[in-house]
């Protein structure tokens, strides 16, 4: 835990942080929801996480925990940000999918 807060207090900034939270949060909600649409009939349109892997929660977080540890370790903890953003409007695409399925 002290390294992780070494890392993110190098960067100045709990917004940081917030954001590291924020987007292993979206990383699951976009798990979640591919599964509820793809139990709809939807498809999973990322050809390299498959129907399988896309709506993993578990792959999904670890995924995303392994992106914010290699973002914060080469000290680019600002790209969350960005990434977080991507994300939210990911889910907000998997919702109105299964909103549409419904």
């Amino acid at each position: 835990m002290r390294h992780v807060r070494s890392l993110v207090a190098g960067q100045g900034s709990r917004v940081i942080l917030v954001f590291c939270v924020v987007f292993i949060g979206l990383n699951i909600l976009d798990a979640w929801l591919t599964g509820v649409a793809l139990g709809f009939g939807s498809h999973e349109l990322n050809p390299l996480l498959s129907p399988t892997l896309g709506s993993s929660i578990p792959f999904k977080a670890l995924l995303a925990v392994a992106v914010v540890f290699v973002l914060l370790t080469i000290r680019r903890g600002r790209l969350l940000m960005p990434l977080s953003a991507g994300m939210a409007l990911v889910c907000a695409w998997n919702l109105l999918a299964v909103w549409s399925w419904m």
